[in-house]
């Protein structure tokens, strides 16, 4: 590398003041098999959790001090640098609404970045558990959602993988991938579906973020590909296997009950409301079962699309235990049932199953 390219290198990947972040749910695995989740702010303006089409992934690219004479020396905050105040934002929003003793406190004032690829930035804050909480920001300053993973989850999951994606999703749309290595490695490659691959180098303490090169781009929309991680000596010791970043195939209607709570985004223990759909063919009436089992009638229109608002004294009793949505048919045999239940109640089950 020539000191023009180094110095290409150091204008590129230092990150500049990020703006408002989208948001983006935690983990596919948790809500996509049980509850979507609209949260309603106090300004009627509504934020999206748990619905989520994609895992998450990062990749790191220079984790390099860079070193060519006292023109360098900006080089060292390439990494570590702070992470902006809407990066911090959005990791202490994950507690946000959550009872004390199931909340994480990440370390978020020490947010910092841990890789780039000068395009796009992994931020990362630590858990007291040995885990961590990140967030990818690419071009545009745009905040791509954070997720958290425990201690226990980082120590079973060798490589930990993070795809976001923008809607709509086309075969040339840019594709990051970010995450961490949690076993001990040499390298790390993106092994593409024809065989051929590209290496993805460290950043600090073995995060990583990957822009998808253009050539590949349609390839990883169409195709599952692998991140392979391997010793000095080349040989295999973690693969993570990603599906296709394809257009979401339709998740919702592929529930027989697809359920979305409405909660308050000041606490999370409530559900204000509870919507979706009925996709079950001769479903023609809807009921929910509150953990007391008491039951009430929730309309159901013709296309199976429903919503019910639950009045004040009953916004608490979705929190300790789940509820259950019934569907039946017109001799009132019953076609369909799903769980419904307050994020908090969905958040807590996730890390107790993760200690």
């Amino acid at each position: 590398m020539n000191a023009t390219e180094i110095d290409d290198l150091v204008r590129t990947a230092d990150p500049l003041p990020h703006g408002a972040a989208e948001r983006w749910a935690v983990s596919r695995e948790a809500f996509a098999i049980r509850d979507a989740t609209r949260v309603v702010a106090p300004a009627e303006t509504e934020q999206a959790r748990g619905r989520i089409a994609r895992p998450g992934r990062l990749v790191a690219i220079v984790a390099v001090v860079l070193v060519v004479g006292a023109a360098a020396a900006g080089a060292v905050a390439i990494l570590g640098r702070p992470a902006p105040p809407s990066v911090k934002r959005d990791i202490a929003q994950l507690d946000a609404g959550l009872p004390a003793d199931i909340r994480l406190n990440p370390d978020v004032e020490s947010a910092r970045s841990v890789a780039t690829t000068g395009r796009s930035t992994l931020y990362y804050a630590e858990l007291r558990d040995g885990g961590f909480c990140t967030e990818i920001v690419t071009a545009g300053e745009v905040g791509r959602g954070a997720n958290c993973t425990t201690g226990p989850q980082a120590s079973s999951r060798p490589i930990e993988v993070s795809v976001p994606f923008t809607d709509p999703i086309t075969p040339s749309s840019p594709v990051t991938i970010g995450g961490r290595v949690n076993v001990a490695s040499a390298s790390l490659a993106i092994v593409y579906a024809d065989g051929t691959e590209h290496a993805i180098p460290f950043g600090t303490d073995h995060f990583f973020i990957f822009d998808v090169p253009a050539p590949k781009l349609a390839a990883v929309h169409s195709h599952a590909f692998d991140l392979v991680a391997r010793s000095a000596s080349g040989s295999e010791v973690a693969k993570a296997s990603v599906p296709a970043v394809a257009p979401d195939s339709g998740l919702d209607a592929d529930q027989p009950i697809f359920v979305s709570t409405i909660s308050d985004g000041d606490d999370l223990t409530k559900v204000l409301g509870i919507e979706g759909s009925v996709n079950v063919e001769g479903a023609v009436r809807l009921e929910l079962v509150f953990p007391d089992g008491s039951r009430v009638e929730v309309p159901l229109a013709a296309d199976g699309s429903y919503r019910i608002d639950l009045p004040a004294d009953r916004r608490d009793d979705l929190y300790e235990r789940p509820g259950t949505l019934i569907a039946r048919d017109g001799e009132g045999t019953e076609v369909a049932r799903a769980p419904v239940a307050a994020v908090a109640f969905w958040r807590a089950q996730e890390r107790a199953a993760s200690q």
